[in-house]
């Protein structure tokens, strides 16, 4: 009995220590320009020793979810996400990030005479020993003053998207049909083959009508593949323009088409 009692008192102060370790986890968003187009970054910082998922995690992670509640004048808006990381356990592994996440935004007015005004529920998961999901709502809105710090924080960044590169031009791109949902997609791309100074060679896409799961990078054959999956069958078509290829040159973050026309 008294063991019982033990285990029930250790289980009860270690739920009641991480309670405010969950709470932790904080969305927050700043101006950082306004010139033809409204440019700013959410801050997603999360208690020391987690990590949070990219936006393609893979089969081991959750992916991130951005809803829109209410907007006003927003004809569109995109979210940047830096370069991950592998992060886990080898048997666990998934895309992510283990610092304090800055998602530059940048908006589409449909009149540039007035504000804007964004409403969003986002979801993410964070993971230490275990892995949990956070749900936050944030108010976006140009009103406020530019937040040059964070503006200085995220040039100096060195896993952000620094430039974009042209050797996508002679990429060989093939996507294949598996099953009604799924398909296989594959770059090739002599740059990328045997290069020692490239790693991490990602498959990006820029779009609400899949997902990307299960990335492998073959250096020896400068080959990418990915598994796409639909999650709108009413949305089949796919915007070859929209894949991106994502590595890392001498430990530069960089992008280029991953499927040119």
């Amino acid at each position: 009995m008294l063991k019982i009692i033990f285990v029930f008192t250790v289980l009860f102060v270690n739920l009641t220590l991480l309670k405010p370790s969950f709470s932790q986890a904080n969305v927050e968003y700043y101006n950082l320009s306004r010139d033809s187009s409204t440019k700013g970054a959410i801050s997603i910082a999360f208690p020391e020793g987690w990590s949070t998922y990219w936006k393609f995690p893979g089969p081991n992670g959750f992916m991130p979810k951005i809803r829109v509640l209410h907007e006003k004048n927003v004809e569109s808006f995109s979210i940047s996400w830096p370069y991950p990381k592998k992060l886990g356990p080898k048997s666990f592994t998934y895309l992510g990030y283990d610092d304090n996440l800055l998602l530059p935004i940048e908006f589409k007015k449909l009149d540039e005479r007035k504000k804007i005004y964004l409403h969003l529920d986002i979801s993410f998961g964070i993971c230490k020993s275990v892995c949990i999901v956070q749900n936050k709502t944030l108010e976006i809105s140009d009103e406020g003053d530019l937040n040059y710090l964070v503006l200085d924080k995220l040039l100096k960044s060195k896993n952000r998207i620094t430039m974009t590169t042209s050797f996508g031009n002679s990429n060989k791109c093939i996507i294949k049909k598996e099953t009604d949902k799924e398909y296989r997609i594959t770059i090739e791309n002599n740059f990328i083959r045997n290069n020692k100074s490239v790693s991490s060679v990602l498959i990006d896409y820029e779009g609400n009508s899949w997902i990307i799961e299960k990335q492998s990078f073959y250096p020896k054959s400068g080959r990418v593949e990915a598994l796409l999956k639909l999650k709108d069958r009413s949305k089949k078509n796919k915007d070859k323009k929209k894949f991106s290829i994502l590595y890392l040159d001498n430990h530069i973050a960089k992008r280029t088409i991953g499927c040119p026309a």
